[in-house]
């Protein structure tokens, strides 16, 4: 059995090649968006919902067979309210018991689903569902981790992140000896923060290849996640190592399985912060060469999508 890959975003064929090349997936069909983070007037509605809602559409037009693999599970919701059952999803990112969460189990609940993480599977069949998870990859095509002359800590991503983590490495680092950079790349308003040689910046708003050109100039990657069993900070994990950058991620349910040494750690919540990066970067074990080999063998949308074709073979 073959699938129509349904995904929204820009035309990609470099991924689309990787997806065909598993001969699980026949053709795919991208919806194009303009909604930034999937929002449009700070709405998801308007944003994702309805990019999913037009991509649907397009799956009731002559030749335009199924059975579907939805890369979201709000594609999956719009297929069913548009009339149709043959389809997988991958990914729920949805908290048990959350609204998203029951929208979700009433349109895809009888749906095979693959997520991202043991803990959202396990929650998922719970409820009733069939959820298999696997190990998420991708390739960005981000730059190669650039040499730095500051230790430079980057912190990207919004979803789930633990403000109060994000807090108290800032004030590590502005109280650190000179020398040290820390980047939060996670939305908001720019700024920039300076003492005794130290800085904090906020970039604001960054588009994708934006977002890969200052992480690759980075030391290490730090990604504080608030606990819980939904898959969140794995894109921002999966560029960094892209770039040979190693990853200290915070032990959230959501990741745990993804916790995998020496290139990815994970935090001691209870110790400082900037000692534990310090000593994941200074690791002779996480050069970049030997990163970004970790990544294409473990975390390239190559090994992704052969991870997921083997799942969809024994549906």
């Amino acid at each position: 059995m073959t699938y129509t890959m349904l995904a929204i975003g820009p035309a990609n064929p470099e991924a689309d090649s990787a997806w065909l090349r598993t001969q699980a997936v026949s053709r795919v069909i991208r919806q194009p968006s303009q909604a930034l983070a999937g929002k449009r007037l700070n709405n998801r509605m308007l944003g994702i919902g309805l990019d999913s809602l037009l991509l649907a559409l397009r799956t009731l037009r002559p030749g335009v067979r199924g059975p579907y693999l939805a890369n979201n599970p709000w594609i999956g919701a719009a297929l069913r309210l548009t009339g149709r059952k043959n389809f997988v999803v991958t990914g729920i990112y949805a908290e048990p018991r959350s609204r998203s969460w029951w929208v979700l189990q009433k349109l895809i609940g009888h749906t095979k689903v693959v997520t991202l993480s043991k803990s959202e599977a396990d929650a998922w069949t719970a409820d009733g569902g069939d959820a298999t998870p696997v190990l998420y990859g991708n390739s960005f095509g981000y730059p190669v981790k650039k040499v730095s002359k500051e230790f430079h800590i980057f912190v990207g991503g919004s979803s789930d992140r633990d403000e109060v983590l994000m807090s108290r490495l800032e004030r590590e680092v502005l109280q650190a000896e000179s020398g040290v950079r820390l980047t939060l790349a996670v939305g908001g308003e720019p700024g920039l923060t300076e003492v005794n040689g130290n800085a904090v910046h906020r970039p604001g708003l960054l588009s994708q290849a934006e977002f890969g050109e200052l992480l690759s100039t980075a030391s290490v990657a730090f990604i504080p996640i608030r606990n819980g069993i939904r898959a969140a900070g794995h894109m921002v994990m999966v560029g960094a190592l892209e770039c040979g950058i190693p990853v200290l991620i915070s032990p959230a349910q959501g990741v745990r399985e993804y916790i995998l040494g020496p290139a990815i750690d994970a935090l001691t919540v209870e110790g400082d912060i900037l000692p534990q990066l310090r000593t994941l970067a200074a690791d002779p074990r996480n050069g970049s060469a030997q990163v970004k080999t970790f990544w294409q063998d473990v975390y390239s949308l190559e090994a992704y999508t052969r991870r997921v074709a083997h799942v969809l073979a024994d549906f």
